[in-house]
């Protein structure tokens, strides 16, 4: 079976046009707000891409770095994405990115979200 991400692309190709891929943090610019925003811009996007705030995004330039900050700010948690991310309906896809280094984060974070996470 093919992946999601794989069929996104195959129409695209299909429809003779790039995919658009949108990246959002999760909780910025609030919590109430990231599902809102994710779920505006999933109705035209391809592939949208979720981000796990993180406190040291310093290779990621200054956008993806504000966003983090003011998604802390706000309180967002792990938690938090975990819940904003299965809400989205079943023919977006989702991308979880930046869920830390460790092989035991990999694999809370594939337990949570299940067929989110490719």
């Amino acid at each position: 079976m093919k992946s999601k991400i794989s069929l996104a692309f195959e129409n695209c190709k299909k429809e003779k046009r790039p995919a658009l891929i949108t990246y959002t943090v999760a909780g910025d610019n609030n919590k109430n707000n990231s599902f809102k925003i994710l779920n505006a811009i999933a109705k035209h996007s391809d592939i949208c891409e979720l981000s796990f705030v993180h406190n040291c995004p310093i290779a990621d330039g200054s956008q993806i770095q504000n966003s983090s900050y003011r998604a802390l700010k706000n309180g967002i948690t792990l938690s938090d994405t975990f819940k904003i991310a299965p809400k989205l309906k079943s023919s977006d896809i989702i991308i979880v990115n930046s869920c830390g280094d460790s092989i035991k984060d990999r694999d809370i974070i594939k337990k949570k979200l299940g067929s989110y996470i490719r």
